[in-house]
């Protein structure tokens, strides 16, 4: 596991059993596409995959197998079946932030990196070779349904002069409800930026346990750059632990 943190992959969510049946939780990288991804149990890398979809549109793929996915079924239960024993089985996940190009050509992170790593670790659900989806493993329809149909949460904010100058805002009573729990890392997209940095969720803040985002300089001088106070800002929910800012005027 060690080799892939230093490489920059990132501890994404991981995988639990409610009720008897396989269910994921992904606190970052939920939204990402074209994405790397591992499975890990105890420090050992069990599986490595890459996928053009959202992170969280491969998980479900592999919660819920459809007859004809091979490889989805086989992981839905070599996951179950460690689960069951007890295992803890986290997710990895490294994301391509476009920056790589020969040229003027970007060059696919997960493509490039997949085949070397799985050759250097030789995880032992790929059995030494890449992730292969054709047609018949990909998400079956009524996941692709569930994932996509739902219309991402939204809410707004005015721009108080403290926020403004620090660089955090707070969640209505209306809207915590969509928000992670306290010291979670969360996504912060910018604008229409195509890469997120990082802040937290901060329930203590606030005497009513509302979240309180704290983005830092980096969302403090998108602020100054692109507002100015009593502005209303606007907030797309993509995850509990990954939002959008715009600037609604």
């Amino acid at each position: 596991m060690n080799r892939l943190l230093e490489i920059g992959f990132q501890p994404a969510g991981h995988w639990f059993l409610a009720e008897g049946k396989l269910k994921f939780d992904l606190t970052r990288n939920a939204t990402q596409t074209n994405i790397l991804y591992a499975f890990v149990c105890d420090a050992e890398v069990m599986y490595v995959g890459k996928t053009i979809r959202t992170l969280a549109a491969r998980m479900a793929g592999y919660k819920t197998p459809g007859k004809t996915q091979t490889t989805n079924i086989n992981n839905n239960q070599r996951i179950l079946e460690l689960l069951e024993h007890g295992a803890v089985i986290e997710i990895l996940a490294l994301p391509d932030n476009g920056l790589l190009h020969y040229g003027k050509f970007h060059i696919n992170l997960a493509a490039a990196l997949e085949d070397d790593i799985i050759r250097k670790l030789d995880p032992l659900w790929n059995g030494g070779k890449p992730e292969k989806i054709t047609d018949s493993e990909t998400e079956s329809p009524h996941i692709l349904q569930e994932l996509t149909s739902t219309p991402a949460e939204t809410f707004s904010f005015i721009l108080q002069p403290t926020y403004y100058r620090s660089g955090f805002f707070n969640v209505g009573v209306s809207s915590q409800k969509y928000i992670g729990a306290d010291g979670e890392t969360i996504e912060i997209f910018l604008g229409q930026a195509i890469s997120p940095i990082l802040g937290t969720i901060n329930r203590r803040a606030n005497t009513n346990g509302t979240p309180r985002i704290m983005g830092g300089t980096a969302v403090r001088n998108w602020f100054q750059k692109n507002a100015k106070a009593m502005d209303r800002i606007g907030v797309q929910v993509l995850s509990p632990n990954s939002i959008r800012l715009s600037i609604n005027g």
